[in-house]
């Protein structure tokens, strides 16, 4: 398992950080363990905290007037959770255990002390800002288009982006998501998501394995995204 001073260097906030400009910042982080279906936090409460995922699955959701869940990201080990509202006064979603999760925390106050003294952390934060910012008005596009297709050519483009490493005919995907996990993601059911990828692997996109996602022709797949 990676340790604290590996897992804070990843995060896009700090990776142009100095080693000790990263240590002094990865001893702000104190570790927390959330069970299963326990929340990080809850929509409409004080955003408070940065959250970096050490170990587990959490998705972050909302729920609409009628209870039902949406789910906006899963987010895996070494990602962040809370970073698009630190800067904002209250969280504008949920995010929950999917099993048991060691996270690293690191407290609003905190962050904002650092960014008035951590020269490169500034223009870290700008770029992670505009990055989820880019996410979100892809995945708008993908929920206007309707097409579950779009949807999940660009989720495994992103995983691939995150997650891949080569594999003899492709990339593989380096983290395990179940079905739910992959429908959830792009707001779809687990037989449609299970259909499409299906067809996917029908024509050569994905590899055969049910195990594992290895993907075959990235560049269909930015195909896919593209088309509106």
């Amino acid at each position: 398992m990676l340790k604290k001073l590996e897992i804070v260097g990843r995060i896009p906030f700090f990776s142009d950080l100095s080693e000790n400009e990263l240590l002094e910042v990865s001893q702000k982080f104190s570790e927390r363990e959330f069970k299963k279906g326990e929340y990080l936090f809850w929509e409409g409460e004080p955003a408070s905290y940065l959250y970096v995922i050490k170990s587990g699955k959490v998705k972050v959701l909302k729920h609409s007037a009628g209870g039902k869940e949406i789910v906006l990201e899963v987010v895996t080990p070494g990602e962040i959770c809370g970073g698009g509202t630190i800067f904002s006064e209250i969280q504008y979603a949920s995010a929950r255990a999917e099993e048991k999760s060691r996270v690293y925390s690191l407290s609003k106050r905190d962050l904002l002390s650092l960014l008035k003294t951590q020269e490169g952390l500034a223009q870290g934060v700008i770029s992670f800002l505009g990055r989820k910012l880019m996410q979100a008005h892809e995945m708008m596009i993908g929920l206007i288009s309707g097409k579950v297709e779009k949807r999940l050519a660009a989720l495994l483009l992103g995983l691939s982006e995150k997650h891949g490493t080569p594999f003899p005919g492709g990339i593989k995907i380096n983290l395990k998501l179940t079905r739910q996990d992959m429908a959830d993601s792009v707001g779809t059911t687990v037989e449609t998501a299970i259909r499409v990828m299906s067809r996917f692997k029908k024509e050569g996109i994905l590899g055969s394995s049910s195990k594992e996602i290895v993907i075959k022709d990235k560049g269909k797949l930015r195909e896919l995204v593209r088309e509106v």
